[in-house]
């Protein structure tokens, strides 16, 4: 583990980490007596910037109410204020380099790999140092579904290449793990095909409530909010534009779009303009969820599901999606969200529920009422420990851990 001086060393003794150093100390002494997991993933989740980091950091806060938490990143950022924020929550980081030590601890009973690259690199070194210790594979998305979806849309034999690999490391993952996560119940349903013999457990995006914004009246123009680095929502992006938003602009003459997201392409960054606001990465979107009328998630493949559209869900901002934008909702049409899949039809949609305020007012209430059911952190939080307490038995007193909040 990084002790503090090596922390404080490392980020030029800022006057803020010691108390934060503290606050990991205080909640590991509360927490002796308490079974250890050790999470793995790419990086130290940036909840500002993508869908994915934002439910990792989540998963972490939820973990953290009745377990020892260590994180490790196998890459870190420049900055500290994502570990910083880690460290407020209770939540210890280590450098991959140390994971060998730290499953010599005996209070060490689970590790959770996210995602295949992560897997790859870590499943096998953790049978060989500690064979007791139980794997969870995070899938996050399904890569080969993901990879699958966009080659039947672009035809690129690239595509469908990495789609048969993934097939494959992903099927090999599942086996060597004791439990598999999938985000949606579309993925899990696709795992339990690929692995029937393997127990597979559904944790979903996590959506923390939020007010809702502004009123249907005191609100205007459209959304767009997604990491554009991430291949289906550049193409998402870039379709919007190309086939649908011509035919808004036609229905709606007045109507102007923001497309908020880290990263944008050349070839998105072209459509900034009076009527589109390309805005790169924004540290506080909160404004624009409570201002804008209509979010839109025009996704043509993915897998998982899309912590943007559970995001305006849980701030009161309607969504027109795909069907695939859709998945692991448990949406319907007209009732708590509007689906289209071709370009007329999306154009439709997105000026019914523009121009139309109790259609509007339903879909907003009611997509909210499904986030707050099913999405919201005490939900999800029963639904891991449920997963973990269910699939290893020996290990059914992890529930009673008293929680720290």
């Amino acid at each position: 583990m990084l002790t503090a001086t090596r922390r404080i060393a490392r980020l030029n003794a800022r006057e803020r980490l010691p108390e934060d150093l503290r606050q990991v100390s205080d909640a590991s002494n509360r927490k002796r007596d308490w079974p250890r997991i050790i999470v793995f993933d790419e990086r130290v989740p940036s909840p500002d910037r993508d869908a994915g980091s934002l439910r990792m950091f989540l998963v972490l806060k939820t973990l953290a109410e009745w377990c020892q938490v260590v994180f490790v990143p196998f890459n870190r950022p420049q900055s500290a204020d994502y570990e910083s924020a880690l460290w407020k929550e209770g939540i210890e980081t280590a450098e991959a380099v140390d994971y060998r030590r730290l499953l010599k601890d005996k209070t060490v009973v689970a590790a959770i790999i996210s995602r295949p690259s992560m897997a790859g690199v870590f499943i096998p070194r953790i049978r060989r140092a500690n064979p007791s210790v139980k794997i969870v594979f995070d899938t996050v998305d399904l890569h080969f579904v993901r990879f699958q979806r966009e080659y039947e849309i672009s035809g690129d034999p690239k595509a469908l290449a990495n789609s048969k690999r993934y097939r494959k490391l992903e099927r090999d993952f599942a086996r060597a793990s004791d439990l598999v996560w999938c985000a949606s119940a579309e993925d899990k349903e696709v795992m339990m095909r690929e692995v029937p013999e393997r127990r597979i457990a559904l944790v979903p995006t996590i959506h923390e409530l939020r007010e809702p914004g502004q009123t249907f009246a005191a609100r205007k123009d459209l959304l767009f909010i997604g990491n554009l680095a991430h291949r289906p929502n550049a193409d998402a992006v870039l379709f919007f534009m190309q086939e649908v938003y011509p035919q808004i602009r036609e229905l709606l003459p007045n109507v102007r779009l923001d497309i908020i997201g880290d990263n944008p392409s050349a070839a998105i960054a072209a459509y900034d303009s009076d009527e589109v606001r390309v805005g790169g990465y924004v540290p506080d979107v909160d404004p624009y969820l409570r201002e804008r009328r209509v979010f839109v998630a025009p996704l043509r493949f993915g897998a998982g599901i899309k912590g943007k559209v559970g995001e305006a869900m849980a701030h009161g901002i309607p969504v027109v999606t795909t069907s695939i934008g859709a998945e692991g909702f448990g949406l319907t049409h007209e009732v708590d969200v509007m689906i289209a899949d071709d370009p007329s039809s999306f154009a439709t949609a997105v000026a019914q529920l523009y121009s139309q305020p109790e259609l509007w007012e339903t879909i907003a209430r009611n997509a909210r009422l499904r986030i707050e059911r099913h999405f919201t952190p005490d939900v999800i939080a029963e639904t891991i420990n449920n997963s973990l307490r269910e699939s290893f038995t020996n290990q059914a007193s992890w529930g009673n851990a008293k929680r720290s909040h």
